[in-house]
C-alpha cells in the first residue's frame, strides 16, 4: 500500500561503521572510514555514500548542540525501499557511529548506538564486536518480543501496526513538542497537496524527528516522492528539484539554500517555529476536518499516549474513509475503484479537495495497495479500517453494512478477505525514548502542558525542543504522467547521476 519499508529483510542491519569527520583545514576532504562491521562488507558505493551523510552540516558550525546527538538519514535501494542510517555523533562531532538497516527501529538502534559508542571510546573492542555479531546473526524477531543481546543490551521489538505514542515514540514526541499545532496543521496540509517542503533546524536530532514524525501522520498513506530527512552539503542542489519533496536541512546550510533559485517551496523553521508557504493549502482542506483535528490536538488528553497520532488518523478517515463506497465489485471480475463515485458521493464542501486528492501519488498508491490485497484474497485489517468501521466517516453504520453486504454478494473470493485476520496489536513496553532523552514521562507531560498553554495564548518560559532524537517507488505503467514526475532528479537537471542510491536517483 505504498509503504517504503522493506518487508522481511535478510538481517537486522546491513553494516555498522565508525567515521571520522574531515580535518579542520580540509573542507574538501571526505570523511574517513575508521571501522566497519562486518569486515567483508563490499558495497563501496554504499560506504562512500554513508560516510558523507554522517556529517550533514557546515563544519564551521560545530557547537555543543552537536554533542551526542542521534539522527537518521535515508537511502533508497533499487526497489525503492528505504534504508535507514541511524547515527550518533561523538563529543564535538569528531566522529560518527552509524548503523544502516532496513528496519525502522529508531529507539532500538539509538539505544544500541549509545552502547556501541561507549564501547569504542573505552576501547572495549571485544564487547563491541560481540554485540554486533549477536545482533547481525539474530533472526528478525516478531513485533513485541523481547530480545537480549548481552547482560546490558536488550530491547523490545517495535510493532509497526500500532499508532506511535508519546513519549515512547521519540520522533513524534520531539515533533509535537518543537512545532505548534497551527504549523503542524499547515505542514499536514502541504503534504496532502504534495508540495516541495523544506524543514530546517539547528539540532540534527530534532530535525530528523520532525521529518519522520510529520510524515507518519499521513498514515495509512505514505509520502511517495523525494524523501531526505537530512541533506548533506554536497547534495544541496536537490533543493532545486522540480518535483515534490520532503527534505531536512541543518540550519548551518540554509544561507546557501536561500541563495538558490527556489520557487513555490514551503519552509518550516523549527528553531523559530515559523512556517512560510505561498499556498493556501490549509484553507483548502475541508473546514470541518481541520476544525475537528485542531480541537483534538489541543486537548490535554491527547498529549500523551497515541492521542496525537489518533487525531490525525481520524482526520485521514474523515477525508478518505469513504473510499470503500467507491469500490466496484462484479462477479468473476477484479475489484476496481471508481474515482467519480468517490468524489460525487461526498458533500459539496468535500468535493474540491477530493477532486485534487485522486491525482495525488500518495492516494493512488494507497488505493492500488488496497486493491492488490483484495484481489489476491489477502485482505487487510489495520487501525485505519477499524476507524472507518466505527461508521462515522463512511457515513453511518448502516452505510458500512450495506457496503459489506454488497461485497459479499459480488465476490466470493473477497468474502474471505473480510474475516478477522490480523492479530491484536501488542502493546510495546520499551521506554528507550525516556532513556535517551534523559527525561521522565513527567517532564514530557510538563513540556507538553507548556506547549498547550502557549498555544492558548498564555505566557510561558521559552524552552528548547527535546535534545533528542528517504526515491520514488516504481511507477505504474498505466500512469505515464506520474512516472515522468518521478524521473531521477539528475535527469531533470540534464546530468548523469553521481550517487545511485540516494532518494530521487533510483526509479
Amino acid at each position: 500500500m505504498g509503504s517504503r519499508v522493506k518487508q522481511n529483510p535478510e538481517s537486522t542491519f546491513e553494516v555498522y561503521v565508525e567515521v571520522s569527520r574531515p580535518g579542520e583545514n580540509a573542507s574538501r576532504q571526505d570523511p574517513e572510514l575508521q571501522r566497519i562491521f562486518p569486515e567483508d562488507f563490499s558495497d563501496q558505493e554504499v560506504l562512500q555514500t554513508v560516510t558523507k551523510f554522517c556529517f550533514p552540516f557546515s563544519l564551521d558550525s560545530l557547537s555543543a548542540s552537536q554533542v551526542g546527538q542521534n539522527f537518521t538519514f535515508v537511502l533508497t535501494d533499487i526497489d525503492s525501499k528505504h534504508r535507514f542510517g541511524f547515527c550518533r555523533l561523538s563529543s564535538g562531532a569528531k566522529s560518527c557511529f552509524c548503523i544502516l538497516s532496513y528496519l525502522p527501529w529508531f529507539e532500538v538502534f539509538y539505544k544500541l548506538l549509545n552502547i556501541l559508542a561507549d564501547y569504542s571510546l573505552k576501547n572495549q573492542d571485544n564487547q563491541r564486536n560481540e554485540l554486533l555479531e549477536t545482533l547481525y546473526r539474530l533472526p528478525i524477531p516478531e513485533p513485541g518480543s523481547e530480545v537480549h543481546l548481552s547482560v546490558h543490551s536488550y530491547f523490545t521489538v517495535p510493532d509497526s501496526r500500532e499508532l506511535p505514542s508519546i513519549p515512547e515514540n521519540r520522533n513524534l514526541t520531539e515533533y509535537f513538542v518543537a512545532v505548534d499545532v497551527n504549523n503542524m496543521l499547515h505542514l499536514y496540509a502541504s503534504m496532502l497537496y504534495e508540495r516541495r517542503i523544506l524543514i530546517c533546524c539547528s539540532k540534527l536530532s530534532t530535525l530528523t524527528a520532525c521529518i519522520h514524525g510529520s510524515s507518519a501522520m499521513l498514515f495509512p498513506m505514505h509520502w511517495q516522492h523525494v524523501y531526505i530527512p537530512v541533506l548533506p552539503p554536497h547534495l544541496l542542489d536537490y533543493c532545486c528539484a522540480p518535483m515534490p519533496y520532503l527534505i531536512g536541512i541543518h540550519s548551518s546550510l540554509m544561507e546557501k539554500v536561500k541563495s538558490m533559485s527556489l520557487e513555490d517551496v514551503v519552509v518550516l523553521n523549527v528553531d523559530t517555529n515559523t512556517l512560510e508557504t505561498p499556498f493556501d493549502d490549509l484553507q483548502n482542506l475541508p473546514s470541518e476536518v481541520v476544525s475537528a483535528l485542531k480541537n483534538r490536538l489541543r486537548k490535554v488528553s491527547t498529549t500523551t499516549g497515541d492521542g496525537v497520532a489518533r487525531a490525525f488518523l481520524k482526520a485521514q478517515a474523515s477525508l478518505f474513509g469513504s473510499y470503500r463506497g467507491a469500490l466496484k465489485i462484479e462477479p468473476e471480475e477484479p475489484i476496481t475503484f471508481c474515482e467519480e463515485t468517490f468524489v460525487s458521493h461526498r458533500s459539496s464542501g468535500m468535493r474540491p479537495f477530493l477532486q485534487n486528492a485522486i491525482q495525488l501519488q500518495l492516494f493512488k498508491q494507497f488505493i492500488d495497495g488496497r486493491l492488490d490485497l483484495l484481489n489476491t484474497g489477502n485482505g487487510f485489517s489495520d487501525v485505519f479500517e477499524e476507524e472507518i468501521n466505527m461508521g462515522e466517516y463512511a457515513g453511518s453504520d448502516k452505510l458500512y453494512h450495506q457496503w459489506l453486504s454488497t461485497v459479499k454478494k459480488g465476490s466470493g473470493a473477497f468474502l474471505n478477505t473480510m474475516k478477522t485476520r490480523a492479530n491484536p496489536a501488542m502493546k510495546t513496553v520499551y521506554k528507550f525514548a525516556k532513556d535517551h532523552a534523559k527525561m521522565g514521562i513527567k517532564e514530557v507531560k510538563n513540556r507538553l502542558k507548556q506547549k498547550e498553554l502557549t498555544e492558548n495564548g498564555c505566557s510561558v518560559a521559552v524552552e528548547e525542543p527535546l535534545p533528542r532524537m528517504s526515491p520514488s517507488p516504481s511507477a505504474e505503467k498505466k500512469d505515464l504522467k506520474a512516472r515522468e514526475e518521478r524521473r531521477p532528479i539528475t535527469v531533470h537537471f540534464g546530468q548523469a547521476p553521481a550517487i545511485s542510491n540516494i532518494e530521487g536517483i533510483r526509479c
